[in-house]
């Protein structure tokens, strides 16, 4: 698959710190027990697929907890799949390799269970990535695809300056903010089935954010600079906007939501 449309870009955050704060958000136990642990017993021998595993956070949890599993790990950062690698240096049922989304570096029917998360929003072709993923899943074998819906865009009040600039610029690059409402139909254009549909509340925040997503936001925002810089023409206008946001969050008189859409898609 060599055409430009069909070439993952890197994220628009590739950047060092971006892995650690990834890392930091997610936690672990909470995700196998709400969005595995349904669909997979602790003893199944099942052929696992992260695509878009990062740093392996999500992975290295989910090797441990099915010791008889096989887990693999697809991501476009060599850094990323090394802290990987290094979580995972005393499994024996995980390995972690690089590759697209687009040509994933797997044989065709090899997979039981394939899940991504907060990736299809950066995709200019979704449903490309989605077939692929049908390409690599076995006959009966399951697909979960996890991604928000509204996100940036459902607060009160609208204070955010330049935020419907920044959003059309990203736009440009493939991120699409309201990706989790398309899931099914991308989906079952894929080829798949519906298995199952979860929505909820996921940046639910009201008032005053809290002191570790405040750090985690700030993160997000400063790694993300040179992106705002790029469409708002100054480092000047990109700090504002940064600021601005910031300034909302911190704002006890506001609040601002996502959803969470997690579609369980059957071959």
């Amino acid at each position: 698959m060599d055409t430009p449309s069909l070439k993952q870009p890197k994220y628009f955050m590739d950047d060092p710190r971006e892995a650690g704060r990834l890392d930091a958000k997610v936690n672990t136990d909470e995700f196998i027990e709400e969005f595995i642990l349904p669909y997979l017993k602790t003893d199944t021998k099942a052929k696992i697929v992260d695509i878009g595993c990062g740093a392996g956070a999500i992975a290295s949890a989910i090797a441990k907890k099915f010791s008889h599993a096989s887990v693999k790990g697809v991501d476009l950062s060599e850094e990323r799949l090394a802290n990987a690698r290094k979580k995972c240096e005393r499994l024996n049922n995980a390995e972690f390799m690089q590759g697209s989304i687009y040509e994933l570096p797997l044989e065709d029917n090899s997979a039981d269970f394939l899940y991504t998360r907060f990736l299809l929003e950066y995709l200019k072709e979704p449903v490309e990535g989605i077939k692929e993923m049908y390409r690599v899943c076995k006959k009966n074998g399951l697909v979960m695809l996890q991604d928000l819906d509204g996100q940036l865009l459902f607060h009160y009040p609208e204070t955010i300056e330049n935020l419907d600039k920044v959003l059309n610029g990203l736009s440009k690059t493939g991120f699409d903010p309201m990706i989790g409402r398309k899931l099914l139909h991308y989906g079952l254009l894929a080829g798949f089935e519906l298995e199952h549909i979860d929505i909820r509340p996921y940046h639910f925040i009201v008032g005053k954010i809290d002191e570790k997503n405040d750090y985690l936001w700030d993160l997000k925002m400063e790694i993300a600079l040179p992106k705002f810089e790029e469409i708002l023409g100054t480092r000047q206008l990109a700090q504002k906007f940064k600021d601005d946001f910031m300034a909302f969050l911190r704002d006890p008189q506001t609040m601002m939501y996502s959803n969470l859409c997690t579609i369980y898609l059957k071959k």
